[in-house]
């Protein structure tokens, strides 16, 4: 159901873009940029891999895993988010296969994704800030929204230093009884622990992942003027990778509908409209969204079905929902 709602979406906002700013049947004009925009989509996806792997690796210990697997998993998990209106749907799912594929335990693998999530939201964030800060080609921030925006960000790593440091060294009393609330008490205690033991293994650690993100969101934001070179597009690439920023830190996070799609097409088309020939518009908007939504859409379900089929049933159930046995 997810599926068929992403790609009407999609293909309403297509012919939107059709029908205002485009103007020609959509082609790829020059192949080597696609193939670029391929290889630069797939070493992204190896990179979030690799970052979760050094995450988790201390309590890898039986090397029951690799980053390869890692990579698998969030593939899978990245399907079940963009088929899945609901935000984080792919949260709850990628904890789950972590424990099912690596034998990590709740709070570890819960420790791993929301570390990652920080990540990925404070290195993408940041990088927004600046963009729409210091580039006002596309859209203007002036400097109390800046800073205030930068504070609260700070705001949010000094948190997570106050709560690991308040975590370390002793677990607190176990809830008893087996009531529902004992119960979430006891999965809210184990997914702290399990938090602050991911990001006790040190600064180096998690500057070496701050890093391996930045170098995520590099790649991933150079797909969108390879795609419009694929199209035939020749221009400069800062409007369009900070129109990217807006996108995905804006636009998608508030569009209800599986991966944004609709809302995602519809803003990139009216924030580079500007700067790239009709003719180019739809083909570069159509490329760029089949290497940024649908190429993993389809990495990720046919990760989805080989552990469905080859580890006993460990794809989503119905509309996404993880598969239990």
């Amino acid at each position: 159901m997810g599926v068929f709602v992403g790609l009407l979406s999609t293909l309403v906002a297509v012919w939107i873009i059709a029908s205002k700013f485009g103007d020609g049947f959509p082609r790829v004009v020059d192949y080597w940029p696609l193939l670029a925009g391929v290889g630069v989509a797939v070493a992204g996806w190896v990179v979030q891999g690799l970052i979760m792997y050094i995450l988790a690796r201390p309590q890898l210990a039986d090397g029951r895993a690799n980053p390869l697997d890692m990579v698998r998993i969030y593939l899978a998990a990245a399907f079940v988010g963009n088929v899945s209106p609901i935000r984080g749907a792919e949260i709850p799912y990628e904890v789950y296969l972590l424990k099912r594929r690596t034998g990590l335990p709740v709070g570890i693998g819960g420790g791993v994704v929301f570390t990652r999530g920080m990540l990925n939201s404070s290195v993408i964030g940041a990088a927004s800030l600046v963009g729409v800060f210091f580039f006002s080609g596309l859209t203007h921030l002036s400097p109390g929204e800046f800073f205030a925006a930068l504070a609260l960000l700070v705001g949010v790593w000094a948190f997570v230093g106050w709560l690991v440091r308040r975590t370390s060294g002793h677990g607190g009393e176990r809830p008893r009884g087996g009531g529902v609330l004992s119960r979430l008490l006891g999965l809210y205690r184990e997914l702290r622990e399990g938090f602050a033991q991911v990001w006790r293994q040190g600064p180096l650690v998690i500057a070496a992942c701050v890093l391996l993100m930045a170098l995520y969101w590099a790649l991933r934001l150079a797909i969108g003027p390879l795609a419009l070179m694929a199209a035939g597009w020749d221009g400069n690439w800062l409007p369009v990778i900070v129109a990217q920023m807006i996108i995905t830190s804006f636009i998608i996070p508030i569009t209800p509908t599986p991966g944004g799609s609709g809302g995602a097409e519809l803003s990139f088309a009216a924030l580079i409209s500007s700067l790239v020939q009709p003719t180019m518009l739809l083909s570069g908007v159509l490329i760029w969204r089949g290497l940024t939504y649908f190429l993993i859409l389809l990495a990720g379900a046919f990760f989805v079905g080989w552990m469905h089929f080859h580890h006993g049933g460990e794809g989503p159930g119905v509309d996404g929902a993880p598969g239990l046995r």
